[in-house]
């Protein structure tokens, strides 16, 4: 061998060394980052706690009803983004002896104004959604601080505490406690749409009495819904949500072991919301991928919980049906004293193509994965007196997946040409 070649392979292999010993160096330097920033969240965390113990907090609700006054008790709407809760708070919402806050854990009721209020309404974004009668916050503006602000709200609510069910939350059960006794000192029953508040069912059913309903839609319509937005408005919000959980969410341990087994647990979290919102645009934009196994994730385990903890079922898509209206008519009517009229609701339910497999690959692996991950009754949470309407009992102990309800006993999907207005 000559002496240029034995000359070239020493430099490669000295090259090479140093390559192995940079990523080496990278790989611990990452390491250590991601130690400092769970650190920082944490400390963040602890120091808004501190900070929200100054800022006045609404009054405990009085000792309310028993548990089981379904006519009267507090109606709990738990929904993914894009499931049509807005058309379904609406519907509640336009009878007057209901008082319904619409996504009371919106991250907008931190500095909300009487001016922001009134200006917001369903056509001030391309929101899709259906006309309404006053802009969504109306009904939180008595309860405004002059400076800005829901009165007990705080800025942990929307996402830091999305995947907290194992808690007591006592700030956040005296904010929603508020909400009920304001709606009860007007002599209405209070109604609550939410949108961030399905990933924390169980610990709503532990904490907050009342009617407890699941409003879901099949994960690719969720999915198609939040990236055509992405895709044709140029509005990421419904694809970031997701990762903006992931990125500054606590955990339970169970669902820190169930985000483990998706391979998800170690996105680097972080302790500023902006921050936090631009990561997630950024990977929405540059990492595909996992924006799809995130929206997946964290969507299933939602189904997963709300649907376990629920009083009642309500799949989007047969709500569409003829004998979906009927037997959910009398499911509200006759047990929780609900009259409201369905007749114009209609979602579109597409047949999937192939270039859907990869997201629906992830969706079913993912809801596999959430009905084992979440405790039995002998677990931290208590599973409620099995009190679903279920029409089928084959169906009893699925999770509602693409077009598997388990309230209803008939389920057509609507032709293509049927469209629910699009709904938060």
């Amino acid at each position: 061998m000559g002496a240029g070649r034995r000359s070239r392979i020493r430099h490669t292999l000295a090259v090479a060394l140093r390559l192995a010993g940079l990523h080496m160096r990278s790989r611990r330097m990452k390491h250590k980052l991601r130690i400092l920033g769970r650190r920082q969240l944490a400390l963040t965390q602890e120091i808004a706690s501190l900070e929200a113990r100054r800022r006045p907090a609404l009054p405990l609700a009085p000792p309310g009803r028993a548990i089981g006054d379904a006519r009267k008790d507090p109606i709990w709407i738990h929904a993914p983004w894009r499931a049509g809760s807005t058309y379904v708070w609406n519907k509640f919402r336009s009878c007057p002896k209901h008082l319904a806050f619409y996504e009371p854990f919106h991250e907008t009721l931190e500095t909300l104004t009487h001016a922001d209020a009134e200006a917001t309404t369903e056509t001030s974004w391309p929101s899709g959604h259906p006309p309404l009668d006053a802009p969504y916050y109306r009904e939180f503006e008595p309860l405004l601080m002059p400076g800005g602000g829901v009165r007990g709200f705080e800025q942990a609510f929307p996402y830091t505490y999305y995947f907290v069910n194992d808690e007591p939350l006592e700030r956040q059960q005296a904010y929603l406690n508020g909400l009920v006794a304001h709606a009860r000192a007007r002599g209405r029953r209070p109604v609550f749409g939410f949108c961030r508040s399905a990933g924390r069912a169980a610990w709503f059913r532990r904490h907050m009495p009342g009617v407890h309903i699941a409003l879901t839609r099949d994960g690719l319509g969720l999915w198609r819904s939040a990236f055509g937005h992405s895709q044709t408005r140029g509005n990421h919000y419904f694809l970031t949500r997701p990762l903006v959980i992931l990125l500054t969410s606590r955990r339970d341990p169970w669902i820190a072991d169930y985000l483990a087994a998706l391979d998800l647990d170690p996105v680097a979290r972080v302790s500023d919301m902006g921050l936090a919102q631009r990561e997630a645009e950024r990977l929405a934009i540059g990492d595909p991928i996992l924006t799809m196994r995130a929206f997946a994730a964290v969507f299933a385990l939602g189904t997963a919980l709300s649907q376990r903890h629920a009083d009642l079922v309500m799949p989007i898509e047969t709500l569409s049906t003829e004998a979906g209206r009927r037997t959910l008519d009398a499911a509200l009517a006759g047990r929780f004293d609900i009259a409201l009229d369905w007749s114009d609701c209609a979602v579109p339910v597409g047949a999937a193509q192939a270039d859907d497999e990869p997201f629906l690959a992830h969706w079913r692996y993912a809801l596999r994965k959430a009905e084992a991950c979440i405790p039995d009754a002998h677990g931290p949470m208590q599973k409620p007196e099995r009190r679903h309407l279920i029409a089928d009992p084959a169906s009893a102990g699925r999770i509602c997946g693409p077009a598997r309800p388990r309230l209803f006993a008939a389920h057509r999907a609507p032709e293509p040409d049927e469209a629910l207005p699009e709904g938060g």
